[in-house]
């Protein structure tokens, strides 16, 4: 077995193959079949050089935090090698899972002084605490003056596993369009990106959502807000309130407000339901992967694609072996090596799969 898998003539086939070739120069025993299947699998060339996993290996997960601003995703854009005309490079951005209320802010550098100061000053100040802000693993946002902050306010701190953008994926959605509509409306003038992110988020604010079928602003403050080309051109709904009383347009406004209620319990069962579609399709394309703690695993070189320099492009693509020391939720583990060490980061189980010893 060991000279047709990987001798002279050998290629690392797969275990069936490998069988038939047996098989065909004259050779035969009643476990040939097992034997050769576990031998390949075995094949230390053959593991660590095997393709790494594209579908998804757990179940679609979805958030909803319909009590008023209890819920936020922040995410960093940046490094911009475009510098705006003030010197701002990076963009800070936090979304309400709910409504989808975008909040963005442009920086000239980013350290953990300066995110704890966005939270405040524009999530905390303005909206309340926060129960959960969900994050990457990025130093400035698990660093030990933010858990320090987190802690003190009770706010905890979720954060997605290195290289699955899927687990923060409302942040990476606002990310997408946001980057998008600058790109459309700075054409004349890159570096003015930073002066147009007002007029950008007025406009995400003022957009209906899918999800919601409706206006962020509007489910967050319960009324519309009075558009540019409704002065111009004007409006029917703006001609009828210039010409309200002031008793009857504070009439007009307690009855919108009245309303507000019943339509963002409208809006989350319109959310609930697009989520519960995407999850149906989402979950046809898995392909499950479950551990425990003690399993041994390889676990997949991050990012996808690195090189080793040595060996250039016939770098292997798996890594190990480790044993799973935690088992996290959402799919989720922390990784042990064979020193007993643990590693700091968890580990989504896409990119890991069964150790097969050598035999």
């Amino acid at each position: 077995m060991a000279e047709v898998l990987e001798g002279i003539c050998g290629v690392h086939q797969a275990g069936p193959k490998m069988r038939w070739l047996v098989w065909r120069h004259g050779y035969y025993w009643p476990t040939m079949m097992t034997d050769c299947v576990k031998y390949a699998r075995g094949c230390w060339a053959c593991q660590t050089h095997g393709p790494i996993q594209r579908l998804p290996a757990t179940e679609f997960n979805p958030m909803v935090k319909p009590w008023p601003f209890r819920g936020w995703a922040i995410d960093l854009i940046g490094k911009i090698t475009l510098l705006a005309t003030r010197g701002h490079c990076f963009i800070i951005v936090a979304t309400y899972y709910f409504t989808k209320w975008v909040k963005a802010v442009p920086m000239k550098g980013v350290s953990q002084a300066e995110v704890i100061q966005f939270l405040k000053s524009h999530i905390i100040h303005r909206f309340g605490l926060s129960e959960t802000v969900t994050c990457n693993n990025g130093s400035v946002f698990v660093g030990d003056d933010v858990v320090a902050f987190s802690a003190e306010l009770e706010i905890k701190f979720t954060h997605s596993t290195p290289y699955y953008a899927q687990g923060n994926g409302q942040a990476e959605a606002s990310n997408k369009i946001l980057k998008g509509c600058l790109a459309k409306v700075v054409d004349d003038n890159p570096r003015r990106w930073a002066d147009m992110l007002s007029e950008v988020f007025w406009a995400f604010r003022t957009s209906q959502w899918t999800k919601t079928a409706t206006m962020p602003l509007a489910l967050t403050y319960g009324n519309d807000a009075v558009l540019p080309v409704e002065v111009s051109v004007r409006s029917a709904w703006v001609a009828f309130q210039q010409g309200l009383t002031p008793i009857a347009y504070s009439e007009a406004m307690m009855a919108k407000l009245d309303d507000l209620e019943e339509e963002r319990m409208a809006a989350l069962d319109r959310m609930q339901v697009q989520k519960n579609k995407v999850a149906a399709i989402y979950n046809k394309r898995i392909s499950p992967k479950h551990f425990h703690e003690g399993d041994i695993i390889l676990k997949a070189i991050l990012p996808v694609g690195a090189k080793d320099p040595r060996l250039g492009k016939w770098s292997p693509t798996w890594e190990g072996p480790f044993t799973v020391s935690h088992v996290l939720r959402g799919g989720a583990y922390r990784l042990r090596d064979l020193e007993g060490c643990i590693q700091i980061r968890p580990i989504n189980g896409k990119f890991l799969k069964a150790f097969h010893p050598t035999i």
